[in-house]
């Protein structure tokens, strides 16, 4: 699998000395980046792109999750290759890593989008300022200092081998940030007009409708999976917040937009036959699954945890949804680093439908259908809980009333309520809750323990577990993390914390006459070689 090549490729970097990628550094050119091979389209020239959600910000470092408006306006020091096999440069043109340390070259004369100096110290200022305000600080804590060694050099002086920092490094949230603009304008100023290393600049957010961003003449990137290397080709590329997926398709195919994210499931089938539209199937680094009160209440009884594990068939579910969910049963997808196949096959076994079983344990725990109206109950009183499904999610949308089957025909009354995934999140960290759900996304394994541990905020107090993990993320030999990651996986299993559902697809669509647009295996994207025919 990619995963497992990459996870060989990440962890190799991590036990000996090894210079990857990118050209060499050149002293004193005059850019550091290759010269651009496309020629820039007319300067006039607009792209349009929707997307499902609003930002919650611009500023990569104060927002908990982002979307292609952040990869537009940051960079970061290296990314994930289109295939997610290798680690490439992307604002640095080479990079070196230890057990010890990290080290980045950075390109000659690079410059922030408002023409300020982007040297290693401007680097080491905007990694500091990450530690200290982003959400996702925790992964860089095993770096002990940074070092701006030249004006071109930066290292990142490590603790211990941390393989799983490179899943804060090779993305979004690892772009740079001109730290001293922000401390000038104030935090609530920048997260509206931040100044970054990236191909376009804000230049105006409309909330409730769109963002206008304007093209970063400075920007250089020495990422080998384009061609352009230099300015992006379009002056001004327009962001649309469009909520609703028919409208998105509808503004694709009446030429509104160019580019759509988030296409809707139940458009994927329609838009692949139209032939003036290129879709692209993407799978997601992560899992939706149904989380499970254990605390108190009847879900306290694991027997009822498994009755409802062993009710669910998940590819009645992906057969429902057309085939754009991977069903799965580990609590990793196969696109995450530290998942393992022979632990989903063998959780696909061990926790496969079985109506027959359910209905048997749910008879031990004392739950027997009295009345013969289909729903079975003890002292008087009938099975009946709130599945808490995210309104803002197609997907679990369209899944929730084939759960609500399924479990009703063992028994069990679900009563679906739907509520914005952010606050479904904020009910299950109060523990208020019955069947509560989630969908997340991340590159390494590591993610489990900011879902199932006491310290993620959520009511998951299992200290075997909790060592296991914190023992996971820190293995650098590759058999030894997808043996720690099994190990958590059972244990997760063992209890009957969650229900792992599927795997999302991800699915995004460009319109006619769009040409150059490249899509990695996860899902993001880069437009410096987008043309517009």
């Amino acid at each position: 699998m990619k995963h497992m090549r990459l996870l060989a490729t990440l962890l190799s970097l991590c036990l000996i000395l090894s210079a990857c990628g990118g050209p060499a550094p050149q002293q004193g050119a005059a850019s550091a980046a290759p010269a651009q091979e496309e020629p820039k389209e007319d300067a006039g020239s607009t792209l349009v792109i929707a997307i499902q959600d609003e930002i919650e910000g611009c500023d990569v470092q104060q927002v908990g999750w982002a979307n292609v408006v952040h990869d537009l306006i940051f960079e970061p020091l290296v990314v994930y290759n289109v295939d997610l096999d290798a680690i490439n440069p992307s604002f640095a043109e080479s990079y070196t890593a230890t057990d010890e340390y990290l080290e980045f070259v950075l390109p000659a004369d690079a410059r922030f989008s408002n023409g300020s100096v982007l040297d290693a110290a401007a680097v080491k200022a905007s990694f500091e300022r990450f530690l200290a305000i982003s959400e996702y600080a925790e992964d860089l804590e095993v770096v002990s200092d940074i070092e701006a060694v030249d004006a071109r050099t930066v290292r990142f002086n490590l603790r211990s081998p941390a393989p799983y920092i490179w899943s804060d490094l090779a993305i979004m949230f690892g772009g740079i940030v001109d730290a001293a603009a922000a401390e000038q304008v104030g935090e609530w100023e920048f997260n509206k007009h931040p100044v970054g290393n990236g191909a376009y600049y804000v230049d105006e957010w409309v909330a409730g409708s769109h963002i206008t961003l304007k093209r970063n003449e400075y920007y250089r990137t020495s990422n080998p999976d384009v061609k352009n290397h230099g300015a992006a080709p379009f002056e001004t590329v327009v962001v649309r917040f469009i909520p609703d997926g028919e409208e998105r398709v509808n503004a694709l195919l009446s030429g509104d937009v160019d580019i759509i994210y988030s296409v809707p499931p139940d458009s994927v089938a329609s838009l692949r036959g139209n032939p003036g539209v290129v879709t692209y199937d993407c799978q997601l680094t992560g899992v939706s699954f149904l989380n499970l009160q254990t605390n108190k209440g009847v879900l306290a009884d694991i027997r009822l945890r498994q009755a409802l594990t062993y009710a669910v068939d998940r590819y009645a579910i992906r057969d429902a949804l057309d085939g754009v969910v991977t069903p799965t049963f580990c609590l990793l997808s196969d696109s995450q680093f530290g998942h393992s196949e022979a632990e989903e096959a063998k959780l696909a076994k061990e926790l496969a439908y079985d109506p027959a079983r359910s209905r048997q344990l749910l008879e031990e725990a004392g739950w027997r259908d009295s009345n013969g109206d289909g729903i079975v109950d003890k002292g008087g009183r009938e099975l009946s809980m709130e599945m808490m499904i995210p309104s803002d999610s197609s997907t679990f949308r369209a899944a929730a009333p084939l759960l609500r089957e399924q479990l009703a025909a063992v028994g069990i009354d679900a009563q679906i309520r739907e509520e914005e995934a952010d606050y479904i999140k904020e009910l299950m960290r109060e523990d208020d809750y019955t069947i509560g759900s989630r969908t997340y996304e991340w590159m390494d394994a590591n993610i489990l323990d900011m879902v199932f541990t006491e310290g993620s905020g959520y009511g998951w107090d299992d200290p075997e577990l909790t060592k296991v993990l914190m023992e996971a993320r820190q293995k650098t030999d590759m058999s030894e993390r997808v043996k720690a990651y099994e190990l958590a996986s059972d244990l997760l299993a063992q209890d009957f914390k969650a229900i792992s559902l599927y795997s999302d697809g991800i699915f995004i669509a460009t319109g006619s006459g769009i040409g150059g647009f490249v899509v990695c295996a996860d899902g993001r994207t880069w437009l410096s070689d987008v043309t517009k025919g």
